[in-house]
């Protein structure tokens, strides 16, 4: 599991690029850890800071509360 501080860095860069798939080249890491770790922090805060769609990702207006 990664450290909080590691999720919200995952979290920025996810934000920026608003692509899963963009972040993992970034912090060479999978999409699909980019994925749980996102996931991850949704559940421990019980929010849900992204809408997936077919073109990427968009944050939700949870995310005022959270960053």
């Amino acid at each position: 599991m990664l450290s909080r501080i590691e999720q919200y860095r995952i979290f920025n860069v996810v934000a920026s690029s608003q692509s899963f798939s963009k972040a993992g080249e970034v912090l060479f890491m999978t999409q699909s850890a980019i994925s749980q770790s996102i996931k991850q922090l949704e559940n421990s805060i019980e929010m849900i800071l992204f809408k997936r769609t077919a073109k990427g990702v968009e944050l939700t207006e949870a995310r005022k509360y959270f960053i």
